[in-house]
């Protein structure tokens, strides 16, 4: 009975791992240094796109310096405090956060995006002027587009640094690691 009990916690540690792809994101912003701006998130939905949702936490370089209000607008509720969570039940759906650029700006971005199959959409991050105008040549600098069924397809500026460690190997990490140490108690 133990080992059933074991088995299904693992399928479902795994199951959970596997949900949805979460990303751990830094931005370089010491061009902008000195400047502020928004660290801003739009997620466009596709007409009759699968319902989607993008969790965005563990803010990190963020200093708001009182010189404009945050941007909310659409499918958004929470805080930066603890985390925002965009939606795509209308066609734009923006957050923005307005910060002083001081050199890196981080956070991490979790998908949650139903199986069902209908359109895609693309969760867009930028770094905006007071103005709303991109800051640099490049327009935005990281793209997730997402379809159901399939991990999101990720277009980065070399300003962005995506260190993830991929959630199946983790888990298989996990359960090399158990059955070696079972083996070693037998």
């Amino acid at each position: 009975m133990k080992r059933l009990a074991l088995a299904l916690s693992l399928l479902c540690a795994c199951a959970t791992a596997a949900a949805g792809p979460t990303y751990h994101v830094a931005v370089d912003t010491r061009d902008y240094a000195g400047q502020s701006g928004y660290l801003d998130f739009l997620l466009l939905g596709q007409a009759a796109a699968s319902a989607m949702h993008a969790t965005l936490s563990g803010f990190a370089g963020i200093e708001p310096d009182g010189g404009a209000a945050d941007i909310a607008a659409g499918d958004v509720s929470g805080s930066a405090a603890r985390a925002v969570v965009l939606g795509n039940d209308t066609g734009w759906n923006e957050f923005g956060l307005w910060t002083r650029f001081t050199g890196q700006l981080a956070f991490d971005v979790a998908f949650d995006i139903d199986p069902l199959p209908g359109a895609g959409s693309t969760l867009e991050v930028a770094l905006l002027d007071a103005g709303l105008n991109y800051l640099g040549p490049d327009g935005d600098v990281l793209t997730f587009a997402t379809l159901p069924g399939a991990a999101p397809v990720v277009t980065a500026t070399a300003a962005v640094r995506l260190p993830e460690a991929p959630a199946p190997a983790l888990c298989l990490t996990g359960l090399a690691l158990l059955g070696l140490a079972r083996r070693r108690r037998a």
